[in-house]
């Protein structure tokens, strides 16, 4: 029988979306020949009282929920505290989904459907916006997921919805890079696994669901948040590209997307189907770019 370890990450900064997480995870369908059991890494020095309490409700439930403290704290490391357990537990495959988030009833079915035949499979977040939010804030494409087909090859992944063939990781020596502690670990590591030959399938039908707070529905974290996405741009690509190309690409995109954001400007702000929001993150996305070429990538915050 296969194992699959399915993992979110916790402060115990979001109890109420993750518990409602552990929930989403316990209804799960169950698999014919897998065993599906839940990892919570607690990012935390010492562990956290209330983070306990939730995970102790779910003792005697159907899937077991293990708990691993990772005191290093980051999001490269608890990540690779997770997949080095799933190593040293014999799992088949390794899922990710984010404490704010919630998994459909399919979710690991229609992942392991996908990556029967392939490394890394990958599905869509939606996002949940509070029912009086804007439609400034909802047609931002900052709060949602990518476009792709059911069944296309990608060559990056988000750790929000992912599934990975243990098997894989360990031939190939693979790992979340831990100088990438402000974000963008994800993409990095998935870009490498692309460059060694692994296959990445996007599954449109392996849904999980992102309440969105209301403290992202302002335009200074929008543009924050595409600042910093560009800002590591150039640590991402420096992982498979030469310095030289690293330097083109980084120029090249930061331009692309400071060009787009004026250009679209007059779209964005008559279209009922679109958000200026697009155009100033677009702007920040750009500028991000050329700050990471100075910085080589590096920046104070995650956000």
């Amino acid at each position: 029988m296969k194992k699959i370890i399915v993992v979110t990450l916790t402060t115990g900064s979001r109890n109420t979306t993750f518990n409602e997480c552990l929930l989403s995870l316990q209804a799960l369908t169950n698999i014919n020949g897998y065993k599906i059991d839940i990892l919570v890494v607690e990012n935390n020095q010492h562990p956290d009282q209330h983070v306990q309490k939730i995970i102790s409700s779910y003792k005697n439930s159907e899937k077991c929920v293990k708990h691993l403290l990772e005191p290093i704290r980051g999001i490269p490391h608890a990540r690779n505290a997770a997949l080095n357990f799933a190593k040293q537990e014999g799992y088949s495959y390794l899922a990710f989904i984010d404490d704010d988030a919630f998994a459909s009833k399919g979710w690991i079915e229609n992942l392991v459907k996908t990556i029967e035949t392939n490394n890394v499979a990958s599905g869509p977040q939606l996002a949940l916006f509070p029912e009086s939010t804007e439609t400034f804030y909802r047609n931002a494409a900052v709060y949602h997921e990518r476009a792709i087909v059911d069944g296309e090859g990608i060559k990056w992944a988000a750790t929000n919805n992912i599934l990975i063939d243990i098997s894989f990781m360990e031939a190939k020596g693979l790992s979340f890079n831990p100088k990438l502690i402000n974000g963008g670990e994800d993409k990095e590591l998935f870009l490498r696994v692309n460059q060694l030959g692994g296959k990445l399938i996007w599954s449109q039908s392996a849904v999980v669901s992102e309440h969105i707070a209301q403290s992202r529905l302002s335009v200074k974290w929008a543009m924050r948040r595409t600042f910093r996405i560009g800002a590591t741009g150039f640590m991402i690509e420096s992982s498979v590209k030469t310095p030289f190309m690293t330097y083109l690409s980084c120029i090249f995109k930061g331009g692309v997307y400071l060009t787009k954001g004026v250009l679209l400007l007059p779209y964005h702000a008559i279209s009922p189907k679109s958000s200026t929001l697009n155009s100033l993150c677009d702007l920040s996305h750009g500028i991000g770019f050329f700050y990471g070429l100075f910085s080589k990538g590096r920046v104070s915050k995650y956000t």
